[in-house]
């Protein structure tokens, strides 16, 4: 049995609360500060499959541009989206997907799952910093600086807590609808 649309479309908009509630608290350390947003991105990406996961965060983005405050540090607007961190929210977009699609190639299996998603959240910080040395004109260096070297670890212990989490939160929903049901 197929699931519905309205199954879908609740999966969507809780998928962008989760974003939407864990966004705006931040560490300020410079012009990128750090957040709980790829962490959220990357488990509502080893839940959902890639369709869903697409378009909750569309939906989030789609809610900071017309000026609800859910982005870092309650922001909102175009500037941000447009601004020198604009390219980590883009980077969720894609990234995001690319976490639920690969995760269902490699079928959710634990290790595979892992590098699935510590890769990917290189990647965010790797779109983004290209984002922020374009948006900014620094050097590469200076970019690398800004927006990639400080949090390069964090995301790894984000990538395995979203793993180590997602997987586990896959199990006990499998439980209760087909759609959780991976492996």
């Amino acid at each position: 049995m197929k699931n519905s649309k309205t199954f879908s479309l609740t999966l969507i908009a809780v998928g962008a609360a989760i974003i939407a509630v864990l966004s705006p608290m931040s560490i300020p350390i410079g012009i990128v500060p750090i957040t709980l947003q790829t962490l959220a991105v990357g488990l509502i990406a080893t839940v959902l499959k890639a369709r869903e996961t697409f378009f909750a965060v569309l939906l989030y983005l789609i809610l900071g541009f017309i000026g609800i405050p859910v982005f870092t540090g309650g922001a909102s607007g175009i500037a941000v989206l447009f601004g020198p961190t604009g390219g980590f929210l883009v980077a969720f977009l894609l990234i995001g997907s690319l976490i639920s699609f690969l995760l269902e190639k490699v079928n959710y299996k634990p290790l595979p799952s892992l590098a699935v998603n510590i890769i990917c959240h290189i990647l965010m910080l790797i779109v983004g910093t290209i984002w922020l040395k374009f948006f900014t004109h620094v050097d590469w260096s200076m970019a690398l600086k800004l927006g990639f070297t400080p949090f390069l670890f964090i995301e790894i212990i984000k990538a395995i807590l979203v793993t180590l989490f997602g997987l586990a939160l896959l199990r006990a929903l499998a439980h209760s609808n087909k759609y959780f049901t991976k492996a």
